[in-house]
């Protein structure tokens, strides 16, 4: 079991982390993201397999901005 000084200095880190940078512009792109990636995927069974794919895709440049975002911390 961890001693008590291990478990303040661990606690102390949790304290010390930087906020989400952009939460609320973050949660857009990820709804965008699954709104694109649902739709695209319909569509491409549904309808036409070219237009469903250029949909999916545009999801995947979104979710990719908000890598981008997460990772740089932008």
């Amino acid at each position: 079991m961890d001693n008590l000084e291990e478990i303040h200095s661990r606690h102390q880190l949790r304290e010390h982390k930087q906020p989400i940078p952009h939460p609320r512009l973050r949660l857009v792109l990820n709804i965008l993201f699954m709104v694109a990636a649902v739709t695209g995927v319909i569509w491409y069974f549904v309808a036409d397999h070219d237009t469903g794919t250029i949909i999916v895709l545009t999801g995947m440049a979104f979710k990719f901005i908000e890598l981008v975002i997460r990772i740089f911390k932008i």
